[in-house]
């Protein structure tokens, strides 16, 4: 296996642990029984690295754990090793927690959002909108969502380019 392919593998593994971890957290009702179910399946060599410290703490940007020889080889990988180059637009890297496991946390967190929004005065990213007030990309688009359905903000384009901005 060359150089880059073993980078791309591990840039991949090391992504595909980032969207579990987000949506293990996104999944508070998720019970032990379902979450043993789905270690079983597919995605088993990722949960056999997540710990229950990532998972509390939100540590998706810690490095994974180095355990056996995969990890070892992803380890040394060139690509595993340097720091992704920061985008002008990315989020920083310590924003404020938000709780939105109750009603009241995203009731309190769309607040935040749509404030945000109205204090930017222009459509809007979602990484402009967490620099503000906080939460993870997914707990942001999913409160940016829910005040899509309310009729509160209105968004343009697609994926990364997605701006909100208000009604």
């Amino acid at each position: 296996m060359s150089k880059y392919e073993a980078a791309f593998k591990a840039a991949l593994a090391e992504a595909e642990r980032r969207i579990c971890l987000d949506v293990l957290r996104s999944s508070p009702e998720l019970s032990l029984a379902e979450l043993h179910k789905l270690g079983r399946g597919r995605l088993s060599s990722v949960f056999a690295e997540l710990t229950v410290g990532e998972l509390v703490r939100g540590a998706a940007d810690a490095a994974p754990p180095t355990r056996g020889r995969k990890a070892a080889a992803g380890a040394r990988s060139s690509a595993a090793a340097k720091p992704a180059p920061e985008k002008a637009d990315a989020a920083p890297a310590a924003v404020p927690e938000v709780n939105t496991r109750t009603v009241e946390g995203r009731e309190a967190y769309d607040v935040a959002l749509y404030g945000a929004v109205k204090d930017i005065g222009r459509p809007a990213r979602v990484a402009e909108i967490i620099a503000r007030v906080g939460g993870t990309n997914l707990q942001a688009r999913a409160g940016l969502t829910r005040l899509i359905n309310a009729g509160k903000l209105t968004w343009t384009g697609k994926a990364r380019g997605t701006k909100y901005s208000l009604v």
